[in-house]
């Protein structure tokens, strides 16, 4: 009876998962284009092909989803993050964020990230 009832669950949730889709409604609402210029201040530290440095302590944003960047890049520009006395990779970040004027910007820079690739 338990493993039937395993299986079941676990088929139910394989279901599921094989049901969902995942959105880039962000990358698809911004210019790439435009989003290039705006990436040139973030290549400083992530790099030009997006894949982070250990060194400057900023993490690979090749590959990541464009709703967590978009999320990620929000929190920063409200305080929700970079705000720690402690924490000066988060001020910096928060800084950066900041240059990003609008929530068209914002898209912009996402949607030319999700270009980006391994060179």
């Amino acid at each position: 009876m338990k493993r039937s009832l395993l299986k079941s669950s676990l088929l139910s949730v394989a279901t599921l998962f094989g049901t969902m889709t995942f959105s880039t409604t962000y990358a698809a609402e911004g210019d790439a284009f435009k989003g290039e210029a705006f990436y040139a201040v973030c290549a400083g530290c992530h790099g030009a092909d997006g894949m982070g440095s250990e060194a400057a302590n900023a993490p690979r944003l090749q590959g990541q989803f464009d709703w967590y960047l978009v999320r990620q890049i929000k929190n920063y520009q409200s305080g929700a993050r970079g705000v720690h006395k402690d924490d000066t990779y988060g001020a910096t970040m928060r800084a950066m964020a900041g240059t990003l004027a609008n929530e068209q910007a914002i898209l912009d820079v996402v949607a030319y990230i999700g270009t980006l690739e391994d060179k």
